[in-house]
């Protein structure tokens, strides 16, 4: 196959699974079973009592009372909701997931919430490791293949 028709063909793969991920990123709303934060926001009292998954940052933690602050942004702004329940390990500015059923004055009564990341830098760590071992895959992958620019293919060394 001529380098031309490679480049083409992988320029139309990437192209179809941009795209995809666009129109998935624009009908999301669609294959959401929960309300959406927008609409937490927008019509509280439309979603009372009904199931709710969020994932926010937690603002403040009452460990008294088993309750904590979640905020939750969006492109348009934030919602916050008080969670009871809430028992998870995790310090404010940490992210977690809220499961459970949403009540007037935006509370969450919470069946499950799961840590995401239980503070700030726990991100940043996640990503530092991501990328050391994307580099330890490409060391070892050209370790043993090399690139023929005149064909545009690998080839064992």
């Amino acid at each position: 196959m001529h380098a031309a028709v490679r480049v083409g063909v992988a320029l139309v793969l990437v192209a179809s699974v941009f795209g995809l991920g666009i129109h998935y990123s624009a009908n999301r709303s669609a294959h959401w079973e929960y309300p959406m934060d927008e609409e937490l926001a927008e019509r509280p009292s439309a979603y009372a009592g009904e199931q709710v998954f969020m994932q926010g940052e937690v603002v403040s933690i009452d460990s008294t009372n088993a309750t904590g602050q979640v905020r939750s942004t969006y492109a348009g702004g934030a919602v916050t909701v008080t969670v009871r329940g809430f028992d998870a390990d995790v310090r404010p500015g940490g992210v977690v997931q809220v499961y459970g059923v949403f009540r007037p004055d935006d509370v969450v009564d919470a069946e499950t919430v799961r840590v995401v990341n239980p503070a700030r830098t726990s991100e940043r760590y996640k990503y530092a490791v991501s990328a050391v071992g994307a580099l330890l895959v490409i060391a070892l992958f050209f370790r043993n293949w090399r690139i023929d620019p005149g064909t545009l293919t690998f080839e064992v060394r």
